[in-house]
């Protein structure tokens, strides 16, 4: 199946997806206005009748011609002028339009999207995350393979234990196809029944149910995998048992995938309940690696958080790591983490790269991966790298919010406050349930100039949190910057009156202190961030909160410190 993508001048238009980029960057334009350009482009040049072009852009709608005269004015403007500084659309008089300008096909587009729904999961004592855990393992065995985009388990996981239609999930996630299917436990055996439902007409609905031991489960992926892939033409490009080979015991295996489940909350709640799960699965499995790197990364999170003391959150995690690469030293999301163990525990850049650079070479298409690359990449100034990675994540995971908050914060990743606010939205609208889409809005929002939709915006990820340390600090933060400070202190107050009996971010409190026009105390906080590992220090450079501070003596020699230049 070959993607609709058409590239011309700067410029690359998937007509699937419905999404416009000039030189890398997404293009903000309405929907009416990109199918109109679809139409013009896939002419090939040729006149499009102005009646034919109402009838595409509108099908269901009855315009008046000025409807398609302002529509094309807009694409106009989007677009700008040629190098030889005409104009990409031409009116053709009494005629229509037509597209002015070499459009060709990227060559090896051939590729089609594809989701993987959570299983639902039938029967007495049913639970969503066995749902979720086949759904997680079919996503993992498809991932990388040519002729696929697959949309990540992050990217489903709000679907878990939803009773959603098919089609409509495929609409909201932006694919072509989505697999579907339910599971019903009996004893010892999994009856699977599986779906694949497709969105375009052009591909075809499929259908398999399979009756299987749980010892032959792994198998059974691999098989549901391979037909998935045939019928949409793609071809088998990798193995898709992990090197290790390892078959969890069932009981492993129930416990590790419910701690993903949790472990998608992102807050501290469902990260701790998530630690708990790993636990038992290194239990009732001891040479299993991949509950190890699941508590690496919890710890990680939780450090992050601000839930647990950061030196404490490094210790374990790396433990972990070194369980896990113990019992299969190819597992690429414990390199993953262990770079970001080397990077706050230690400031290590040139390690952390090595452990990402190990993961990538092991799952090359992984989003996540590819996203945490982006991240460093950002964080050590190469901004053009750090772009196509995070936007590689984001055309993988459209609703990723930890990439969208990337968007934010990086504003040359993010690209104009325009660019960023539409996307935020976007993520917000599609994922209402997560504090991190509120946080990239009210990033977005303040780039913008919206002050009150920032605010508004915090407070609802203060909520969504649990009332998480960091949140409250970033919205303490945002009230600082925009009105009166005395909510904003009395905030403040209340987090270092916490740090009695909690680790409570000092370099959090110091983007407050900081807003608040208080350098010395700024300074201060900072300083002791960095004792204490706190792991938002190593964004001290590329953080435009405390942009205030740079040319300061004491800022300068910390931002040298942990960059390893001291």
């Amino acid at each position: 199946m070959r993607a609709r993508v058409y590239e011309f001048g700067p410029f690359r238009f998937d007509a699937d997806k419905a999404v416009l980029w000039r030189a890398g960057a997404v293009v903000s334009l309405a929907p009416k206005a990109l199918a109109l350009l679809h139409a013009l482009v896939e002419a090939g040049g040729d006149v499009v009748p102005k009646a034919d072009l109402m009838a595409r852009v509108w099908p269901d709608t009855a315009v008046q011609e000025a409807n398609l005269s302002v529509t094309v004015a807009t694409l106009r403007r989007a677009l700008g002028r040629r190098d030889d500084g005409r104009s990409w659309v031409q009116t053709v008089p009494r005629r229509g339009y037509r597209f002015d300008g070499p459009v060709k096909r990227p060559p090896g587009a051939e590729v089609v999207t594809l989701a993987v729904l959570p299983f639902e999961v039938l029967g007495p004592g049913a639970e969503p995350h066995v749902g979720l855990g086949l759904a997680d393992a079919l996503i993992s065995r498809l991932t990388g393979l040519e002729g696929l985009l697959v949309r990540p388990t992050a990217a489903v996981t709000h679907l878990s234990g939803q009773h959603v239609a098919p089609r409509d999930a495929a609409e909201d996630l932006g694919v072509d196809a989505v697999v579907s299917g339910t599971v019903r436990q009996e004893g010892e055996r999994f009856r699977l029944s599986v779906q694949l439902v497709p969105r375009r007409l052009d591909l075809r609905p499929w259908a398999r149910q399979i009756d299987a031991p749980f010892t032959d489960l792994f198998s059974v992926e691999d098989s549901l995998a391979e037909d998935v892939a045939g019928q949409l033409h793609a071809r088998l490009t990798r193995s898709f048992l992990a090197p290790s080979g390892h078959v969890p015991k069932r009981e492993a295996w129930e416990s590790y995938v419910r701690g993903r489940y949790f472990e998608a909350w992102l807050n501290a709640a469902g990260v701790s309940k998530a630690i708990g799960h790993f636990g038992e699965a290194t239990l009732r499995d001891p040479a299993w690696a991949a509950p190890q790197a699941g508590l690496a990364d919890a710890h990680v999170l939780l450090a992050f958080a601000g839930a647990v003391p950061p030196r404490e959150a490094w210790g374990r995690a790396a433990e972990c790591v070194e369980k896990a690469l113990e019992r299969d030293p190819e597992l690429a999301a414990a390199h993953a983490v262990a770079a970001w163990i080397v990077l706050f525990r230690d400031w290590d850049w040139e390690a952390a790269r090595r452990s990402l650079q190990r993961a990538l070479a092991r799952e090359p298409e992984s989003h996540v991966i590819r996203l945490l690359h982006g991240l460093l990449l950002d964080l050590a100034g190469d901004r053009a790298e750090a772009r196509r990675e995070i936007d590689h994540a984001l055309e993988t995971d459209p609703l990723c919010g930890l990439a969208a908050v990337a968007q934010a914060f990086f504003h040359e990743v993010g690209g104009p406050p325009e660019r960023r606010l539409t996307d935020a939205h976007r993520g917000v609208e599609l994922r209402p349930d997560r504090a991190l889409g509120y946080w990239g809005l009210a990033l977005a929002s303040l780039g913008a100039e919206q002050g009150e939709r920032a605010v508004t915006a915090l407070r609802r990820a203060v909520e969504l949190s649990d009332d998480g340390i960091v949140m409250r600090a970033q919205l303490a933060w945002a009230l600082a910057r925009t009105g009166p400070p005395g909510e904003a202190r009395r905030i403040l107050k209340d987090l270092e009156g916490l740090e009695v009996h909690a680790f409570v971010s000092p370099y959090q409190v110091a983007v407050v202190r900081l807003a608040l026009r208080e350098r010395e105390a700024a300074l201060d906080k900072l300083e002791q961030a960095a004792e204490a590992r706190d792991p938002w220090i190593v964004f001290l450079d590329a953080d435009d909160a405390l942009a205030g501070l740079r040319g300061e003596a004491r800022f300068d020699r910390l931002v040298d410190r942990i960059r390893g230049r001291a």
